[in-house]
């Protein structure tokens, strides 16, 4: 066993999950020392060190499709002898976490490099990453390559992006900032339904609006690009399941993207004061009830307000 099965064999969990035959056996755990048995098992999903694909024969060969769509060499291709559709394994130095207290970016630009690649290759899009052909079951011809990445490595090469559908004609963009915002919206409404996970959808958003920017004559500052990412990522998350009507998706005027934002403050800070001069309000009414003088003092000391405030919303309230 070279050193690639070898390696592939090590990152295997303890128990690792295989099958013959999925339609009549199913899958069952087994120790890893009885991989060899069995045609197909299960990466390792909690400390991922493999991007796989599934690739079937057509609309080209697809043992050295890599090289036809310009990419680097897997460190492992299985390949059924019979109708020639096999898998790829792409090993990394360092394996990205999936568990509860791992770090989501790196996880977000793992599935990121997955899914770019899995366009490039013209994989199986429906693979779920999971199970694989086992390299070291005699059923699958074999190759190996000496090659282990980084997932920055492939950064360097060219992966497919979603492409930015041209802004209507109708819209009254006004500026690099309006450029920004709409065209980061009309990609999200689509992009989010291929996430799960909030801050990965989120960090995704953040990377989108940067490359938006990138094609600026004159860029925008980055305070800005990261804002505007930020407010529309949330936005478009928190409303994700409404996106499959387009008339369902935001109602907007001829207003500017800073002017919307200005509006939205505004709001906050209305909600803000409102509750405030409210909670003023019982706090004074209590002071009355138990005979005690409504003072700035003593308004802060039974509302828990802070005396700024206190004496900021007093002025504006009858109480």
């Amino acid at each position: 066993m070279n050193k690639q099965l070898n390696d592939f064999y090590n990152h295997l969990h303890e128990a690792v999950k295989t099958s013959n035959n999925f339609q009549k056996d199913g899958t069952k755990f087994r120790k890893r020392e009885k991989v060899f048995e069995f045609a197909y098992c299960a990466l390792n999903e909690v400390f991922r060190q493999y991007l796989s694909f599934d690739l079937d024969d057509p609309p080209t060969p697809c043992v050295f499709r890599y090289e036809d769509v310009g990419l680097p060499p897997p460190t492992i291709i299985t390949i059924n002898p019979v109708n020639a559709h096999c898998h790829y394994l792409y090993q990394l130095k360092t394996p990205v976490a999936f568990h509860d207290q791992s770090r989501i970016k790196p996880q977000a630009f793992f599935e990121g490099i997955q899914s770019a690649m899995t366009q490039s290759l013209k994989a199986d899009l429906s693979f779920a990453h999971a199970m694989t052909k086992n390299p070291l079951h005699p059923k699958w011809k074999v190759i190996t390559n000496p090659a282990i990445y980084e997932l920055s490595d492939f950064l360097e090469y060219k992966l497919p992006h979603r492409a930015d559908k041209p802004l209507s004609d109708d819209l009254d963009v006004r500026g690099r900032n309006d450029q920004l915002f709409h065209t980061l919206r009309f990609w999200g409404y689509r992009a989010v339904q291929d996430f799960s996970i909030r801050d990965s959808w989120l960090l995704e958003a953040h990377y989108k609006a940067i490359e938006i920017n990138n094609g600026f004559i004159d860029p925008l500052p980055y305070a800005e690009v990261r804002d505007t990412a930020k407010a529309t990522g949330r936005w478009i998350w928190k409303n994700r399941h409404s996106f499959g009507n387009r008339t369902r998706v935001l109602e907007f005027t001829d207003e500017t993207a800073q002017e919307r934002m200005s509006q939205g403050a505004d709001y906050t800070n209305a909600l803000r004061s409102a509750k405030a001069i409210e909670t003023l309000r019982r706090a004074a009414d209590n002071l009355r009830s138990s005979g005690k003088p409504v003072t700035p003092l003593s308004l802060q000391a039974i509302s828990g307000l802070n005396i700024k405030t206190v004496r900021k919303y007093l002025q504006y309230s009858r109480i």
